[in-house]
């Protein structure tokens, strides 16, 4: 068993400051955009970079509307709302506002979706995976249960737990360039990547302690969902006879 001490917040000024989570999803962010950008054609490249603040901003909302929603005392507080630096963000809304602002974007400017959705999907397993590092060093509002594994993480006077956020970043960094290798032989990116994305989401709630209990059926019903999705488009790209949609580059 490991002992583990969080890391404390950087104060920047006021009431501001960044912690472990913050950070690494920002670093998440951009190595999902610069990763991205190397995998569409030249021409599109610039769109990449005009659609990386929509999609962070949209991240952000997404995330911290689903806490609201599954946390509505906090109603009575509005100005607590805003105070995302405070903590209060879900990885699913996140993904959903992420994932629409993208695809409003796309479609706002008339850019070829297929192509650019085969692109970006690897790119954000790999963004995902470094953020949910931060989950991990941040060793809170996610907790895993309670073990005897040797590799089991010990914080303060709490029982040892699984390190669930360890080993949802672990699979989304190894989802990553698997679903690219995937996409370019085998079919769509996109598709590989929801696929993935969701099995290793489903596996990885089974680690995870809920509170309420009823919220891992619903979490992994929609990973169930997102697989489900992807597989739909493995089947399709399978019937139309290839990948054409592929991205020309890595």
């Amino acid at each position: 068993m490991f002992h583990f001490t969080p890391p404390p917040p950087v104060h920047l000024w006021g009431p501001l400051q960044i912690n472990s989570h913050g950070f690494f999803f920002l670093v998440g962010a951009l190595a999902a955009f610069f990763w991205t950008r190397a995998r569409v054609r030249p021409e599109h490249r610039e769109a990449v970079e005009a659609s990386l603040p929509y999609m962070v901003i949209g991240g952000v909302l997404g995330a911290r509307l689903a806490w609201v929603a599954l946390n509505p005392a906090i109603l009575t507080q509005p100005g607590e709302i805003f105070k995302v630096w405070s903590g209060g963000l879900v990885s699913y809304g996140g993904l959903i506002g992420a994932v629409l602002a993208w695809l409003l974007f796309l479609r706002w400017n008339r850019l070829p979706a297929a192509e650019l959705n085969e692109a970006m999907a690897p790119a954000a397993l790999l963004g995902w995976g470094i953020g949910r590092l931060g989950c991990f060093l941040h060793w809170t509002q996610e907790w895993g249960t309670v073990t005897t594994v040797p590799w089991a993480i010990v914080v303060g006077s709490d029982p040892p737990r699984h390190p669930v956020m360890l080993y949802q970043s672990l699979m989304l960094l190894a989802a990553a360039p698997l679903a690219a290798w995937l996409g370019r032989r085998l079919g769509s990116a996109a598709g590989w990547s929801l696929l993935l994305y969701g099995l290793s989401r489903f596996v990885g709630d089974f680690f995870r302690e809920w509170n309420p209990e009823w919220l891992v059926q619903t979490s992994q019903a929609t990973a169930l969902t997102l697989a489900l999705a992807g597989l739909v488009l493995l089947l399709r790209r399978g019937r139309s006879g290839g990948s054409s949609a592929e991205s020309p580059t890595r």
